[in-house]
């Protein structure tokens, strides 16, 4: 039983990625929202990245690891991934982010079959921000999942965290795809994970100075010729 606790906390906790944390409300044509995740608290094949930057735009997302860096805009089919070292990048299919995480993790079969009830709401604040607790229970185990309304919801990152939390346990995709507004916090409570905290807000500045560069490939990259390229 134990074991299959823990194996749950992996299959919720992935909201993080995608995901995955105070000023007040900032109007939609201006706003940096600037968020860190912790996937490999969990997740041990995400370890070579990392900590992962993300950084929401109106018109995007962007993700900077130790590692590899990424964006996608607003309706693009694809997530542009950048290697800074070899000065190439590619682009991959968001419908195939899901398949490519399920291989990452090739032993969640629990995962994968994981269904998540939503327990009680709480409204509260993260940071300053006005924000709303959503509850995740697999049994006795649960994780918080914190979401705000003070900026508007993000169409990509929305679709890209769906796609990656869809690769572990499409059981808890299927949940978190419901919860309305962006998420800002996500402490996960298990077992072997008390008050892991997988996701949090840094800061929200209103403004986007610098969104046209942070969702555009820099100068002097070569665009791989297969996505396989950029990850060696």
């Amino acid at each position: 039983m134990r074991n299959i606790t823990n194996r749950l906390a992996k299959g919720g906790v992935t909201a993080a990625l995608c995901f995955s944390l105070g000023l007040a409300a900032a109007p939609a044509s201006a706003y940096h929202l600037e968020l860190e995740a912790y996937p490999a608290a969990v997740f041990p094949y995400f370890k070579k990245f990392g900590a992962v930057d993300l950084h929401v735009y109106p018109g995007g997302v962007r993700a900077d690891t130790m590692w590899l860096d990424a964006f996608s805009r607003n309706g693009a089919s694809s997530v542009t991934v950048i290697n800074p070292l070899a000065r190439m990048y590619g682009d991959i299919p968001i419908a195939e982010l899901a398949s490519m995480i399920g291989k990452l993790g090739d032993d969640n079969e629990v995962e994968r079959t994981a269904v998540a009830t939503l327990g009680p709401t709480m409204h509260g604040k993260v940071g300053k921000l006005a924000a709303t607790r959503y509850r995740l229970l697999f049994g006795e185990a649960y994780i918080d999942y914190w979401t705000t309304k003070a900026i508007p919801e993000n169409p990509q990152l929305r679709r890209i965290v769906t796609e990656l939390v869809a690769g572990v346990s499409p059981g808890t995709a299927a949940m978190t795809k419901k919860i309305p507004g962006t998420p800002v916090y996500v402490e996960l409570n298990f077992r072997r994970f008390k008050k892991v905290v997988m996701m949090r807000m840094k800061r929200l500045t209103p403004n986007r100075e610098d969104e046209a560069e942070a969702l555009a490939v820099g100068s002097w990259y070569m665009k791989a010729p297969f996505v396989d390229a950029i990850w060696k």
